[in-house]
């Protein structure tokens, strides 16, 4: 072989050493490359959609009777408002009725009479439930009492006096399934009752519903919110 094909040979071989490690070198920096990042904004989105859980349904009103008070003789349905989460206005009509039949001694003789009361009353009050589907969770909360009631004994004519005062319970309640409402709590209550408020003879139930005076009272409910 003469000097001018080794020449070219050479020449040859130079030129695609040359070729390939400029397509190396670019294929490298291409592989260098990062990735656009992903917007900030978009990111933060889908944090909380994945993050939120569905909130329940809110529902604003319920309806409750309380049995315990049925069973002393003061019958009433619960209606609850709230227009906002967690504050409720609550108004609480109720019918009350209380009789017995007293046993007396006179001198030896003895003296039997019924006596009794029959009133209507209401108490309107605002609760803060810690609850967000409406009257429910742990609540606390004033209201206002007023009531007139007209009591009456055998054989005697029958006196009117009225009941005013206020009121502070707190307790818990839930919202169950559909709107089932279950409830229980505690208060305290002042009334003052009109001349002729006498409940003296009457049973001790009596004296719950109408006497004045500081009271401790125990609520119980069970109704429907919607």
């Amino acid at each position: 072989m003469n000097s001018k094909a080794i020449l070219s040979v050479a020449s040859l071989g130079a030129t695609l050493m040359v070729s390939l490690v400029s397509l190396f070198s670019s294929s490298s920096a291409r592989a260098d490359e990062v990735a656009p990042p992903v917007a900030p904004a978009a990111t933060a989105q889908q944090d909380r959609a994945l993050n939120e859980a569905p909130k329940p349904a809110f529902k604003p009103f319920s309806l409750e009777l309380n049995p315990l008070a049925a069973a002393i003789g003061r019958y009433s349905i619960q209606g609850e408002w709230l227009p906002a989460a967690h504050h409720a206005i609550v108004l609480n009509p109720h019918f009350d009725h209380v009789s017995a039949d007293i046993s007396e001694s006179n001198n030896g003789a003895s003296v039997s009479y019924s006596e009794g009361f029959t009133g209507f009353g209401s108490e309107l009050g605002y609760r803060f439930y810690t609850g967000e589907k409406g009257a429910n969770g742990f609540y606390v909360g004033p209201s206002v009492l007023a009531a007139h009631y007209s009591a009456s004994a055998e054989g005697l004519p029958s006196t009117s006096f009225n009941s005013i005062g206020a009121a502070v319970d707190a307790g818990g309640q839930w919202i169950l399934g559909p709107g089932i409402v279950v409830g229980f709590g505690f208060g305290l209550q002042y009334t003052s009752v009109s001349a002729g408020g006498d409940t003296d003879g009457l049973p001790l139930t009596a004296a719950i519903i109408a006497g004045g005076g500081v009271r401790p009272r125990t609520l119980l409910t069970v109704g429907y919110a919607f």
